[in-house]
């Protein structure tokens, strides 16, 4: 199946919407600096897992995800997404709760996920610091995983100046770097697949990379 319209500026509110409301990703747009190309064709994804997305915030996963459902036929599931539909506002969580409380909820959010045989062929995006808590690190070991790889240049236009991003508080262009850096072994130590998202390719250059990638390892990881 093709699509077809007019490119767009794709704004982090429309992207925030467009999480909420559709499960699919949204044709002839842009965030971030990728743009959607809308000539591919949908293929079938047979997977008997699903695939786990990982990467710093601002990377990018929810939306190349959003890509893969769309033109490659994988289901998309979302742990953040599924957090604030069940409990709220995650800036919200944090603040009244800690980063204890989110990061159980995220844990068992993603144990459920992975259990759950109706999202056998999804890709599953999951939160920035999610891998880090030993809990999820042992979920994901025996998961496909695959790392989206940004850098500073391409993900601070992004950030700079966002508030609703509790871990990137108070200066989110530092703490961003800091966070990369002290995430980025546990990322490498998980994936199967690495996926460079730096620049300004195309977000269907990066779904045809993660689906080869997905089509070449899913048998002898499943096996």
């Amino acid at each position: 199946m093709t699509g077809q319209s007019s490119p767009r500026d794709f704004s982090p509110r429309d992207f925030a919407e467009t999480l909420a409301t559709s499960p699919v990703a949204p044709v002839g747009s842009s965030a971030g600096g990728w743009t959607a190309d809308t000539t591919e064709t949908a293929e079938p994804a047979p997977l008997t897992r699903p695939v786990v997305l990982i990467g710093p915030m601002a990377a990018g996963k929810s939306f190349l995800a959003l890509h893969m459902s769309k033109f490659y036929g994988y289901d998309f599931v979302d742990a953040d997404q599924v957090i604030v539909q069940r409990h709220g506002v995650i800036a919200e969580l944090f603040s009244a709760h800690g980063e204890k409380y989110f990061r159980d909820l995220e844990a068992d959010v993603i144990e459920e996920i992975l259990r759950d045989p109706d999202h056998a062929s999804a890709i599953f995006s999951v939160g920035g610091g999610a891998p880090m808590t030993e809990r999820v690190r042992a979920l994901l070991e025996n998961e496909l995983v695959a790392y989206l790889e940004v850098d500073a240049a391409t993900v601070l236009p992004r950030i700079r100046g966002n508030r609703t991003r509790p871990m990137l508080q108070p200066d989110p262009e530092t703490r961003w770097q800091e966070l990369l850096e002290s995430r980025r072994a546990r990322y490498e130590e998980l994936a199967d697949i690495r996926i460079d998202g730096t620049g300004q390719r195309q977000v269907a250059d990066l779904a045809q990379d993660l689906h080869n990638d997905i089509q070449r390892l899913r048998t002898s990881k499943e096996s």
